[in-house]
Protein backbone atom coordinates (compact mmCIF):
# COMPACT_ATOMS: atom_id res chain seq x y z
CA UNK A 1 0.00 0.00 0.00
CA UNK A 2 2.80 2.38 0.88
CA UNK A 3 4.46 1.72 -2.47
CA UNK A 4 1.20 2.48 -4.21
CA UNK A 5 0.81 5.73 -2.27
CA UNK A 6 4.36 6.76 -3.03
CA UNK A 7 3.84 6.04 -6.72
CA UNK A 8 0.88 8.39 -6.74
CA UNK A 9 2.67 11.15 -4.85
CA UNK A 10 6.33 10.82 -3.80
CA UNK A 11 5.96 13.25 -0.89
CA UNK A 12 3.02 11.47 0.74
CA UNK A 13 5.34 9.17 2.73
CA UNK A 14 7.02 12.18 4.30
CA UNK A 15 3.84 13.29 6.03
CA UNK A 16 3.45 11.92 9.54
CA UNK A 17 -0.30 12.36 9.93
CA UNK A 18 -2.46 9.65 8.28
CA UNK A 19 -5.13 12.26 7.68
CA UNK A 20 -2.64 14.44 5.82
CA UNK A 21 -1.52 11.49 3.75
CA UNK A 22 -5.10 10.63 2.82
CA UNK A 23 -5.91 14.24 1.96
CA UNK A 24 -2.85 14.49 -0.28
CA UNK A 25 -3.71 11.20 -1.90
CA UNK A 26 -7.30 12.26 -2.62
CA UNK A 27 -6.18 15.62 -3.98
CA UNK A 28 -3.63 14.02 -6.27
CA UNK A 29 -6.13 11.43 -7.48
CA UNK A 30 -8.73 14.11 -8.14
CA UNK A 31 -6.20 16.11 -10.13
CA UNK A 32 -5.31 13.13 -12.28
CA UNK A 33 -8.93 12.19 -12.80
CA UNK A 34 -9.79 15.72 -13.87
CA UNK A 35 -6.90 15.70 -16.32
CA UNK A 36 -8.07 12.42 -17.86
CA UNK A 37 -11.72 13.43 -18.07
CA UNK A 38 -11.20 16.98 -19.29
CA UNK A 39 -11.47 16.06 -23.03
CA UNK A 40 -14.64 14.03 -22.37
CA UNK A 41 -16.08 16.84 -20.30
CA UNK A 42 -15.33 19.35 -23.05
CA UNK A 43 -17.05 17.18 -25.62
CA UNK A 44 -20.08 16.72 -23.38
CA UNK A 45 -20.32 20.44 -22.74
CA UNK A 46 -19.85 21.12 -26.42
CA UNK A 47 -22.68 18.77 -27.31
CA UNK A 48 -24.87 20.17 -24.57
CA UNK A 49 -24.39 23.67 -25.95
CA UNK A 50 -25.18 22.54 -29.47
CA UNK A 51 -21.68 23.22 -30.85
CA UNK A 52 -21.10 19.91 -32.61
CA UNK A 53 -19.36 21.16 -35.70
CA UNK A 54 -16.17 19.17 -35.20
CA UNK A 55 -18.00 15.96 -34.40
CA UNK A 56 -20.31 16.40 -37.37
CA UNK A 57 -17.37 16.97 -39.70
CA UNK A 58 -15.75 13.74 -38.51
CA UNK A 59 -19.00 11.82 -38.90
CA UNK A 60 -19.47 13.25 -42.39
CA UNK A 61 -15.97 12.10 -43.35
CA UNK A 62 -16.85 8.57 -42.24
CA UNK A 63 -20.16 8.63 -44.13
CA UNK A 64 -18.42 9.92 -47.28
CA UNK A 65 -15.76 7.22 -47.07
CA UNK A 66 -18.35 4.47 -46.67
CA UNK A 67 -20.39 5.84 -49.59
CA UNK A 68 -17.32 6.03 -51.83
CA UNK A 69 -16.32 2.49 -50.89
CA UNK A 70 -19.79 1.14 -51.72
CA UNK A 71 -19.82 3.06 -55.00
CA UNK A 72 -16.47 1.55 -55.96
CA UNK A 73 -17.78 -1.90 -55.04
CA UNK A 74 -20.78 -1.44 -57.32
CA UNK A 75 -18.49 -0.43 -60.16
CA UNK A 76 -16.41 -3.57 -59.62
CA UNK A 77 -19.53 -5.76 -59.74
CA UNK A 78 -20.65 -4.10 -63.00
CA UNK A 79 -17.29 -4.33 -64.73
CA UNK A 80 -17.23 -6.60 -67.78
CA UNK A 81 -14.34 -9.09 -67.72
CA UNK A 82 -13.95 -10.43 -71.27
CA UNK A 83 -11.39 -13.03 -70.23
CA UNK A 84 -13.76 -14.38 -67.57
CA UNK A 85 -16.63 -14.51 -70.08
CA UNK A 86 -14.41 -16.56 -72.37
CA UNK A 87 -13.83 -19.01 -69.53
CA UNK A 88 -17.34 -19.44 -68.07
CA UNK A 89 -19.52 -18.35 -71.00
CA UNK A 90 -21.77 -15.34 -71.56
CA UNK A 91 -24.82 -16.81 -69.80
CA UNK A 92 -22.95 -17.74 -66.62
CA UNK A 93 -21.15 -14.38 -66.55
CA UNK A 94 -24.47 -12.55 -66.87
CA UNK A 95 -25.93 -14.59 -64.00
CA UNK A 96 -22.91 -13.74 -61.85
CA UNK A 97 -23.37 -10.05 -62.65
CA UNK A 98 -27.06 -10.00 -61.69
CA UNK A 99 -26.66 -11.98 -58.47
CA UNK A 100 -23.61 -10.04 -57.33
CA UNK A 101 -25.54 -6.81 -57.78
CA UNK A 102 -28.40 -8.14 -55.63
CA UNK A 103 -30.79 -9.61 -58.20
CA UNK A 104 -31.83 -13.13 -59.15
CA UNK A 105 -31.98 -15.35 -62.23
CA UNK A 106 -33.83 -18.48 -63.29
CA UNK A 107 -32.30 -20.79 -65.86
CA UNK A 108 -33.82 -23.31 -68.25
CA UNK A 109 -35.02 -26.63 -66.79
CA UNK A 110 -34.68 -25.33 -63.23
CA UNK A 111 -37.71 -24.11 -61.28
CA UNK A 112 -35.89 -22.38 -58.43
CA UNK A 113 -34.45 -18.89 -58.60
CA UNK A 114 -30.77 -18.27 -57.94
CA UNK A 115 -30.22 -15.33 -55.58
CA UNK A 116 -26.78 -16.23 -54.30
CA UNK A 117 -23.74 -16.01 -56.54
CA UNK A 118 -22.14 -18.93 -54.70
CA UNK A 119 -25.08 -21.23 -55.49
CA UNK A 120 -24.95 -20.90 -59.27
CA UNK A 121 -23.03 -24.13 -59.53
CA UNK A 122 -20.97 -25.38 -62.43
CA UNK A 123 -21.64 -27.41 -65.54
CA UNK A 124 -21.30 -27.43 -69.33
CA UNK A 125 -21.38 -23.94 -70.78
CA UNK A 126 -24.16 -24.78 -73.23
CA UNK A 127 -26.47 -26.05 -70.47
CA UNK A 128 -26.59 -22.79 -68.49
CA UNK A 129 -29.22 -20.66 -70.25
CA UNK A 130 -31.02 -17.78 -68.49
CA UNK A 131 -34.79 -17.53 -68.99
CA UNK A 132 -35.80 -14.93 -66.39
CA UNK A 133 -34.06 -12.04 -64.64
CA UNK A 134 -35.39 -10.26 -61.55
CA UNK A 135 -33.24 -7.21 -60.86
CA UNK A 136 -35.38 -5.89 -57.99
CA UNK A 137 -33.23 -3.75 -55.65
CA UNK A 138 -30.16 -4.64 -57.72
CA UNK A 139 -27.32 -2.14 -58.10
CA UNK A 140 -27.01 -2.67 -61.86
CA UNK A 141 -25.25 0.11 -63.74
CA UNK A 142 -24.93 0.96 -67.41
CA UNK A 143 -21.43 -0.53 -67.69
CA UNK A 144 -22.74 -3.95 -66.68
CA UNK A 145 -25.39 -4.18 -69.39
CA UNK A 146 -22.79 -5.45 -71.86
CA UNK A 147 -23.25 -8.76 -70.01
CA UNK A 148 -26.56 -9.12 -71.89
CA UNK A 149 -24.84 -9.43 -75.27
CA UNK A 150 -25.31 -12.92 -76.63
CA UNK A 151 -27.93 -14.17 -74.16
CA UNK A 152 -30.13 -16.66 -75.98
CA UNK A 153 -33.46 -17.03 -74.23
CA UNK A 154 -34.30 -14.28 -71.72
CA UNK A 155 -38.09 -13.99 -71.83
CA UNK A 156 -38.82 -12.03 -68.64
CA UNK A 157 -36.95 -9.04 -67.21
CA UNK A 158 -37.81 -6.93 -64.17
CA UNK A 159 -36.21 -3.73 -62.88
CA UNK A 160 -37.72 -2.55 -59.60
CA UNK A 161 -36.19 0.01 -57.23
CA UNK A 162 -32.90 0.02 -59.10
CA UNK A 163 -31.14 3.18 -57.91
CA UNK A 164 -28.64 3.34 -60.78
CA UNK A 165 -30.99 2.46 -63.64
CA UNK A 166 -30.92 5.15 -66.33
CA UNK A 167 -31.65 5.74 -70.00
CA UNK A 168 -28.28 4.32 -71.05
CA UNK A 169 -29.26 1.02 -69.43
CA UNK A 170 -32.55 0.73 -71.31
CA UNK A 171 -30.79 1.61 -74.55
CA UNK A 172 -28.63 -1.49 -74.06
CA UNK A 173 -31.54 -3.93 -73.95
CA UNK A 174 -31.54 -4.33 -77.75
CA UNK A 175 -29.52 -7.61 -77.60
CA UNK A 176 -32.59 -9.19 -75.96
CA UNK A 177 -34.95 -8.16 -78.78
CA UNK A 178 -34.99 -11.71 -80.24
CA UNK A 179 -36.39 -13.27 -77.03
CA UNK A 180 -37.77 -10.76 -74.49
CA UNK A 181 -41.54 -11.00 -74.04
CA UNK A 182 -42.19 -9.33 -70.67
CA UNK A 183 -40.57 -6.25 -69.12
CA UNK A 184 -41.29 -4.31 -65.93
CA UNK A 185 -39.67 -1.02 -64.89
CA UNK A 186 -40.92 0.37 -61.60
CA UNK A 187 -39.89 2.79 -58.83
CA UNK A 188 -36.50 3.50 -60.37
CA UNK A 189 -36.18 7.22 -59.65
CA UNK A 190 -35.41 10.22 -61.80
CA UNK A 191 -32.73 8.70 -64.05
CA UNK A 192 -35.19 6.95 -66.36
CA UNK A 193 -36.69 9.55 -68.68
CA UNK A 194 -38.81 9.66 -71.84
CA UNK A 195 -35.68 8.91 -73.89
CA UNK A 196 -35.11 5.62 -72.12
CA UNK A 197 -38.74 4.53 -72.48
CA UNK A 198 -38.71 5.32 -76.20
CA UNK A 199 -35.58 3.17 -76.58
CA UNK A 200 -37.78 0.15 -75.82
CA UNK A 201 -39.12 0.37 -79.39
CA UNK A 202 -36.29 -1.98 -80.39
CA UNK A 203 -37.87 -4.84 -78.41
CA UNK A 204 -40.12 -6.01 -81.25
CA UNK A 205 -41.20 -9.28 -79.59
CA UNK A 206 -42.32 -7.58 -76.40
CA UNK A 207 -45.83 -8.68 -75.41
CA UNK A 208 -46.17 -7.06 -72.00
CA UNK A 209 -44.69 -3.84 -70.64
CA UNK A 210 -45.45 -2.52 -67.16
CA UNK A 211 -44.23 0.95 -66.12
CA UNK A 212 -44.75 2.30 -62.60
CA UNK A 213 -43.62 5.41 -60.71
CA UNK A 214 -40.96 6.86 -63.02
CA UNK A 215 -40.91 10.59 -62.17
CA UNK A 216 -38.23 11.26 -64.77
CA UNK A 217 -40.78 10.62 -67.53
CA UNK A 218 -42.15 14.14 -68.06
CA UNK A 219 -44.49 13.61 -71.03
CA UNK A 220 -45.99 10.16 -70.46
CA UNK A 221 -48.96 10.58 -72.80
CA UNK A 222 -46.92 11.32 -75.92
CA UNK A 223 -44.18 8.86 -74.98
CA UNK A 224 -46.62 5.99 -74.45
CA UNK A 225 -48.52 6.74 -77.64
CA UNK A 226 -45.28 6.65 -79.61
CA UNK A 227 -44.23 3.42 -77.96
CA UNK A 228 -47.60 1.76 -78.54
CA UNK A 229 -47.47 2.70 -82.21
CA UNK A 230 -44.04 1.09 -82.52
CA UNK A 231 -45.12 -2.02 -80.58
CA UNK A 232 -48.75 -2.63 -81.63
CA UNK A 233 -48.84 -6.19 -80.27
CA UNK A 234 -47.51 -5.20 -76.84
CA UNK A 235 -49.95 -4.84 -73.94
CA UNK A 236 -48.70 -1.71 -72.14
CA UNK A 237 -49.84 -0.77 -68.65
CA UNK A 238 -48.47 2.23 -66.81
CA UNK A 239 -48.85 4.32 -63.71
CA UNK A 240 -46.98 7.46 -64.67
CA UNK A 241 -49.56 9.97 -63.47
CA UNK A 242 -53.33 10.00 -63.91
CA UNK A 243 -53.30 11.23 -67.50
CA UNK A 244 -50.65 8.77 -68.60
CA UNK A 245 -52.34 5.82 -66.89
CA UNK A 246 -55.73 6.65 -68.43
CA UNK A 247 -54.25 7.01 -71.90
CA UNK A 248 -52.40 3.71 -71.54
CA UNK A 249 -55.56 1.90 -70.51
CA UNK A 250 -57.35 3.23 -73.58
CA UNK A 251 -54.55 2.17 -75.91
CA UNK A 252 -54.34 -1.30 -74.38
CA UNK A 253 -58.09 -1.76 -74.64
CA UNK A 254 -58.16 -0.71 -78.29
CA UNK A 255 -55.19 -2.87 -79.15
CA UNK A 256 -56.54 -6.08 -77.59
CA UNK A 257 -60.26 -5.52 -77.72
CA UNK A 258 -60.62 -5.95 -73.96
CA UNK A 259 -60.95 -3.71 -70.94
CA UNK A 260 -57.59 -2.90 -69.36
CA UNK A 261 -57.48 -2.25 -65.68
CA UNK A 262 -54.48 -0.65 -64.05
Amino acid sequence: MSCFIQSLHPRVAQWSSPKAKMAALMKNAATRLTTMLRPCTCVMVSQRNGTKKRDNIEKQKVRTKIWVDYDMLHKVFNKVDRAHIGTVGQERAAAEWITRCGGAVRVQDVEEWFYNYNNLGTGPLGKFVIEEIDASWADVQAEGFDHLDGLKAVRTLKFSRCTYLQDACLERLAPLSHSLHSLEISHCGQLVTDRGILALQDLKLLQRLHLVDLPGVKDPEVTLQTLQSALPSCFITAELGDAGAEQTAQMASQSHGTDATL
